[in-house]
């Protein structure tokens, strides 16, 4: 995996003074910032890796040219953006009384990103302008989402719930006198964020067809054959979809199509293109070993199948 085992070091640097910043908070709110980052700190071997929103800078380097040092800067910033996002995505999630503890610690994760991103970029920089776009698309697509079915109308918008990390790639542009590459950066990153969803939604839909969460894979089943009796999917007719009628496999050839459309964009950003391919063969080696495990199980047996199956 050269997409990330080349960077690792680096990473585990940047890591490392996030940890460092964290644990300067004021008391309490330094051991509820440890505590949560520890849940996406890459050198946990248990913990979510979120690759593209502190990999995304390295990937640049190789075309921006970019010091090691603004480099890290970036990652850093992107690391501290990833944690206020998850933790404001958390407090729209809960329940009332979590939000004490988290509110505060959002607004330091805030604070740090922020000061990083003010010490890389006076206030007349064009970075500004992105930066507040990409948080007006983010507040856009979590606020229609619900109703507005994006995998279907409007596939950026699926991205755009991940916005704010291209701060990273059109940061390190801007930093490189490279702006005019902008807008093909943002297609590629925006075409991988849209993957990497799709495989999210893939591993969390049982959870989000019970919360009532917007899911891709949901979505395209239902669009792929009309909706399921009653109007309601039931997790055993999502299980029919994927175990039974190859549901993932439909899936997973739109992300190879992504792929299609990535390398269509001629962009210098070979490592991230490696990195959206290694999702596409994830999505569709997943898909073959369901219809060979189907296929190996005889009639009387498919009922045990569908009641015991679990995302690979």
């Amino acid at each position: 995996m050269d997409w990330f085992s080349a960077h690792r070091e680096s990473i585990d640097e940047v890591f490392g003074e996030a940890e460092h910043l964290i644990r300067a908070f004021p008391e309490p709110l330094n051991h509820h910032g440890l505590a949560y980052f520890a849940k996406f700190d890459m050198r946990q071997q248990e913990s979510t890796k979120n690759y593209i929103c502190y990999l995304l800078p390295y990937w640049m380097q190789e075309s921006t040219h970019l010091p090691n040092d603004s480099v890290k800067r970036l990652s850093l910033a992107n690391v501290f953006v990833m944690l206020y996002y998850f933790v404001v995505d958390d407090i729209m999630d809960s329940t009332k009384e979590a939000h004490k503890d988290k509110l505060p610690l959002a607004n330091l994760f805030q604070l740090q990103f922020q000061m990083m991103y003010r010490a890389l970029f006076p206030p007349q920089s064009p970075f500004w302008h992105y930066y507040e776009t990409y948080v007006l698309e983010w507040a856009d697509a979590v606020a229609g989402e619900p109703g507005g079915d994006y995998f279907h109308t409007d596939k950026r918008k699926v991205a755009w719930k991940a916005s704010p990390v291209k701060n990273a790639s059109t940061g390190a542009l801007l930093l490189a006198g490279q702006a005019e590459l902008i807008p093909a950066v943002t297609g590629a990153v925006e075409q991988v964020l849209v993957t990497l969803q799709m495989l999210d939604d893939w591993a969390d839909w049982e959870e989000d067809l019970d919360e009532g969460s917007y899911n891709c894979l949901l979505a395209f089943l239902r669009g792929n054959v009309g909706g399921s009796e009653g109007g309601s999917p039931t997790p055993d007719w999502v299980k029919q979809q994927i175990y039974v009628r190859d549901g993932l496999e439909g899936y997973s050839e739109i992300a190879a199509k992504h792929h299609e459309g990535l390398l269509a964009l001629e962009t210098p950003l070979k490592e991230l293109c490696q990195f959206h391919l290694h999702l596409v063969v994830r999505l569709r080696v997943t898909a073959k070993e369901i219809n060979e495990k189907r296929n190996q199980l005889l009639s009387g047996g498919l009922s045990y199948f569908l009641s015991n199956s679990s995302n690979f």
